[in-house]
């Protein structure tokens, strides 16, 4: 006869909570993904004539010496222009930080663009590029790390497009840079290029029933994206198509001194076990490690935040000083919105004479607020999420949930709006 052998709910609830700590995720990071600024770009890529074989580093308008340096330039390249791409991967003596380039036929329909990727300032034994006229496909280059040929940042180059810009604003950017790049000849505005770039490298964590976007950034543009106290982790909801590198919720730089870097993404805390310093991969584990992420102690007041609700209406917290608050953060592509949207109505009827509701609500634009308000009619308040608004209450990703006693104190983070009602209900209970 077979014997069957039954353990304890509470130890195989613990081998689980084990096995999820201890799982390490392995997320391939293989191709480059856009951030918030990534199409906010207005760079242009300056073009000046040379004089002669000579031409100049990049002086930040002023702010330090003007190299004269030396070229060597590829036969038969008539009317050349050169210019200087920030890159902090270069190692040159000459032009710390920038990498030269030498456009051939700069005056035609599809020059030739050759980059100084070895930093010897010879031209000849570079690659050509055909650069794009209007409307064509932008030209992307990936420029390499000097120490480390696999770490490298991407660019891209469009036509500058100046359809329907009046005279004035052509004569003043050409007044510009002839001012700001004094002693050189500044070919015009009209033959330049829109450089925007990719300096983030992105995948997808799936597990079990959990999923998301991560990305690493290569903050200081230099093709390493591990660098402590400089680079930054990503992480987004699946439906997202942008990460948002400039809002807390959605990043953590790395951590100094070799000290663990940790994030949390829908309720769940994750340790990055370790970072490719050319992007290529991230290992990451869930930890139930105590980490505070900086959040305002228990029992200590929140900042006096002034709240946007959807109407428009200012509201302060220091209104709401009698009574409870449970603040909760999200997005429409926030794990479990919908049923976390449902509880909090739930809790918002529990006692609304000592209990306030607020729903801070993450948008990208204000009338989706106002849909949203809308549809759920909903008996909570309803405010603008900002970015001045987690750093001010240290909010360091969403979903998230913040409860406060009276006066502004805090009571707890972390809470969803399920584990909030039981805390809750439990306590009435007593």
């Amino acid at each position: 006869m077979k014997k069957y052998f039954f353990l304890p709910a509470f130890f195989l609830a613990s081998l689980w909570a084990l096995a999820q700590t201890d799982s390490i995720m392995n997320i391939s990071l293989n191709e480059y993904v856009k951030d918030e600024r990534f199409d906010k770009y207005q760079l242009t890529l300056a073009l000046f004539l040379p004089q002669g074989d000579t031409i100049y580093s990049m002086d930040f308008e002023g702010t330090r010496p003007v190299v004269p340096i030396k070229i060597k330039k590829p036969q038969n390249c008539k009317s050349c222009a050169y210019g200087n791409v920030f890159f902090s991967g270069t190692s040159n003596p000459y032009n710390p930080g920038y990498v030269s380039v030498l456009v051939c036929g700069a005056y035609n329909k599809n020059p030739l663009l050759y980059i100084d990727q070895n930093q010897n300032f010879d031209f000849s034994d570079d690659s050509s590029y055909k650069l794009p006229y209007y409307e064509e496909k932008p030209l992307e280059v990936e420029l390499s790390n000097a120490q480390l040929p696999g770490g490298k940042m991407k660019i891209v180059l469009t036509k500058n497009m100046l359809f329907g810009q009046k005279y004035e604003f052509k004569q003043y950017m050409d007044e510009y840079y002839e001012m700001a790049y004094k002693g050189r000849k500044f070919i015009g505005v009209e033959f330049t290029y829109r450089e925007q770039r990719y300096i983030t490298r992105g995948g997808f964590v799936r597990q079990n029933r959990e999923s998301f976007k991560i990305a690493l950034q290569d903050v200081n543009a230099n093709g390493i994206y591990n660098e402590p106290g400089i680079d930054k982790v990503l992480f987004v909801n699946a439906y997202d198509t942008v990460f948002d590198a400039t809002n807390p919720i959605n990043f953590v730089i790395f951590s100094k001194k070799g000290k663990p870097t940790y994030f949390e993404k829908n309720d769940r805390l994750y340790e990055v076990v370790e970072a490719d310093a050319a992007g290529k991969f991230i290992r990451i584990k869930h930890s139930n490690a105590e980490v505070n992420f900086n959040r305002i102690a228990v029992g200590k007041k929140v900042p006096n935040v002034k709240l946007t609700l959807v109407k428009g209406q200012k509201l302060k917290l220091s209104k709401l000083r009698r009574k409870e608050v449970y603040i909760y953060f999200g997005n429409r592509n926030s794990k479990n919105f919908h049923s976390d949207t449902l509880l909090l109505r739930q809790i918002a009827a529990l006692d609304s004479n000592n209990l306030k509701v607020i729903f801070v609500l993450f948008v990208n634009k204000s009338y989706e607020l106002r849909i949203y308000n809308s549809d759920a009619d909903p008996n909570y308040l309803l405010a603008y999420g900002t970015k001045e608004l987690t750093n001010k209450l240290k909010i360091n990703s969403v979903p998230q949930g913040l409860y406060l006693g009276k006066r502004r104190r805090v009571k707890k983070y972390g809470l969803n709006p399920n584990e909030f009602m039981r805390a809750y209900l439990k306590e009435e209970n007593k």
